[in-house]
């Protein structure tokens, strides 16, 4: 299995990123899709999936129509973020703060309690993406 970093792009913008474990990178990409996806061809949708180790970067877009709910919990949803507690760390250590929910799939951040608490619950929807804002 290898550690793929995935994020989910509309134009430009990355609105989600995380990191997946699998067997290759294109079902890395499913994972975060959560529907089957394709090599991508100048989709507005797309997912962008690096293999540090073999320095590759792949390129992905949903094979049909976007099969999520439309209706989505938005994290911001949630309420304001319940940081758990922080500390120092090198950039090895901030990818091992993300795991993929057994249940659904998403990549969770470990360090914001309240995505933590969401993909606890046994019947959960996928969190749906938000831009993220970046300095």
């Amino acid at each position: 299995m290898t550690k793929y970093q995935v994020e989910e792009i509309y134009g430009t913008t990355v609105v989600s990123s995380g990191t997946v474990v699998e067997s290759d990178p294109m079902k890395a990409a499913e994972a975060t899709a959560g529907q089957r996806v394709l090599p991508r061809a100048l989709q507005d949708h797309w997912f962008r999936v690096v293999d540090e180790d073999q320095a590759a970067v792949y390129e992905y877009s949903l094979a049909g129509p976007d099969e999520r709910p439309e209706e989505w919990t938005k994290l911001s949803d949630l309420g304001s973020p319940i940081l758990g507690h922080t500390r120092e760390s090198d950039a090895a250590d901030e990818q091992e703060s993300f795991y993929n929910c057994p249940i659904c799939g998403q990549p969770v951040d470990m360090h914001d309690l309240r995505q933590v608490m969401w993909h606890e619950q046994p019947r959960h929807e996928r969190l749906k993406p938000e831009i993220v804002k970046r300095s």
